[in-house]
């Protein structure tokens, strides 16, 4: 007989239906609210919060930087023996009936699309005010004004 899945009869409550429909309203409206605030701290008062939350990075980067980089390697590590482990390709992730949603080169598409999707997100605004900045003409004129 095989065990239950574990993690799959939390009583956790979730909306039922609307906007919210599957999510836990007070975690996701609370962190609406908080991210919101940021935002608006940060449009409003440019100038503290560039040093607070400067400041703020430079704390977790000085003090959490070695732990950032020894946990990065771990898990790539961990990766690496996972993959080269042949018995780990053939864990179930579910009941032992289910079967997979999406083949494999599905799966590979969907992650192959979702990194490229985040470069250029990442780029679409890095880029263009990268070259904005290091234009001639443009720091030109702005240095007469």
């Amino acid at each position: 007989m095989a065990n239950k899945p574990p993690m799959m009869g939390l009583d956790i409550e979730t909306a039922s239906s609307g906007f919210y429909d599957g999510f836990i309203k007070d975690v996701t409206i609370t962190g609406k609210i908080l991210i919101g605030a940021l935002v608006v701290w940060a449009i409003a008062f440019p100038e503290s919060s560039t040093s607070i939350l400067g400041s703020v990075n430079n704390f977790i980067l000085n003090n959490f930087g070695t732990w950032y980089i020894w946990t990065v390697a771990f898990f790539m590590i961990v990766c690496a023996f996972f993959a080269i482990w042949p018995r780990t390709g053939s864990l179930l992730l579910g009941n032992s009936d289910d079967k997979p949603e999406f083949s494999r080169f599905s799966w590979f598409s969907m992650m192959f699309g979702a990194g490229i999707g985040v470069g250029m997100l990442t780029f679409a605004t890095a880029e263009p005010m990268y070259h904005f900045g290091n234009n001639p003409e443009v720091i030109q004129l702005l240095a007469s004004h």
